[in-house]
């Protein structure tokens, strides 16, 4: 996945669990690394959620052999395309030049003060 911003990525997928299975292990698990309080290595290291990694770990070897590469090559391109749909870049603030400053001075008035 040479194209997919993988943490871009990772956080559009976590937010699809959250939505996607509302009350189930899988989301809360996604809700607690989106929050920060959890890493996805606590998170499958944790008793909680450690049977949802070794089911997804188990399958996907299986899964990976029934995919061609153009198949695969196809994957990726979703996967670029959504994650900018999902979780688009944020794009810094834009430099607004300052105005510049005015000098309310004005020459032609003089000081009480003044000498002339």
């Amino acid at each position: 996945m040479s194209d997919v911003d993988g943490p871009r990525l990772r956080e559009a997928m976590l937010r699809h669990l959250v939505r996607s299975a509302p009350g189930q292990p899988v989301s809360e698990m996604a809700q607690e690394v989106l929050s920060g309080r959890m890493t996805m290595g606590a998170a499958a290291g944790s008793l909680a959620y450690r049977d949802l990694f070794a089911t997804a770990a188990a399958e996907a070897p299986q899964l990976m052999q029934t995919v061609s590469p153009a198949e695969l090559a196809e994957a990726e391109q979703t996967l670029a395309v959504a994650a900018t749909l999902l979780d688009p870049p944020v794009l810094p603030e834009p430099v607004r030049p300052r105005p510049a400053f005015e000098d309310e001075w004005d020459d032609s008035v003089t000081s009480p003060w003044d000498e002339s």
